[in-house]
């Protein structure tokens, strides 16, 4: 009787024991991926982080970390077309967010003009 407590002990440890190596290596893996730093070259074809948190102020912004410790944030773009437009920004990488679809451009006007030109 005492042997099969003891087997099932060792086969539970050992589940336990390769759960955890499973687990952090993945971790490590995944970390591999993530950029050290996003730049607008490297940020489409990159892991994306996962955010840990993130809260949103009363004007509408967010801002938030994620896992690796990554600040990132999206603002409002304020315009005099009243258009809600977001710059999402996280390291050197930006992009807008809109009704119309992601927008990647190098400034604010320039978003605003790609903006003004889809038809959708």
């Amino acid at each position: 009787m005492n042997k099969i407590v003891v087997n099932i002990l060792n086969t539970i440890i050992t589940i336990i024991t390769a759960g955890v190596i499973l687990f952090f290596s993945s971790l490590s893996a995944q970390a591999a991926e993530i950029p050290e730093t996003y730049t607008n070259d490297n940020f489409w074809s990159s892991a994306h982080d996962q955010p840990v948190s993130f809260s949103q102020d009363i004007e509408g912004n967010f801002s938030g970390i994620t896992v690796t410790g990554k600040i990132f944030t999206q603002t409002n773009i304020t315009n005099s077309a009243d258009i809600r437009l977001q710059r999402f920004a996280i390291d050197k990488a930006f992009f807008y967010v809109s009704d119309k679809g992601i927008i990647v451009a190098s400034s604010n006007a320039k978003a605003l003009s790609v903006y003004l030109s889809r038809n959708t």
